[in-house]
């Protein structure tokens, strides 16, 4: 009789949680690059705004100090949102940790159950195999009494 491990459906859960948990981390992880490529570009334009302002002199300057404060509460939103976007890498990460727990700890039991099923086997071998060898001893005594 083969082996078959009775939380199997729960093993494939386990793996399928564990998919989605890295899936999900690896969504946090793009999130969090395209948040902190924004950040960096938005910065760089406020500090070339902030150099044309200088070179301009005072004839644009509302404007640009206009333009300039946008772009700061733009980075102060991205910031922010980068912050955001670390914390949740950081869960997605703790989730596939958890997850990886889960699952390793399903595997050991299954192998555990697995080593069970084999010794369980090998007994019941082993009563056949006495029974077999108390039945031919038996019919060997009973042969030589007869004969």
């Amino acid at each position: 009789m083969p082996f078959k491990y009775r939380l199997e459906k729960v093993l494939k859960i386990r793996e399928e949680e564990l998919d989605q948990a890295i899936l999900n981390m690896r969504r946090a992880e793009d999130s969090l690059k395209a948040v902190a490529f924004e950040l960096s570009s938005t910065t760089e334009r406020r500090n070339e705004l902030h150099a044309e302002l200088i070179n301009e002199g005072i004839g644009h300057a509302q404007l640009y100090v206009r333009r300039i404060k946008q772009l700061n509460e733009r980075i102060a939103q991205l910031e922010k949102d980068l912050i955001k976007a670390e914390a949740e890498l950081k869960q997605a990460k703790e989730d596939v940790k958890e997850a990886k727990m889960k699952l390793e700890a399903l595997k050991r039991h299954k192998e555990k159950k697995h080593k069970d099923f084999i010794v369980e086997e090998d007994r019941k071998e082993r009563l056949q195999l006495d029974e077999i060898g108390v039945l031919k001893y038996t019919r060997e005594l009973l042969e030589s009494r007869e004969g």
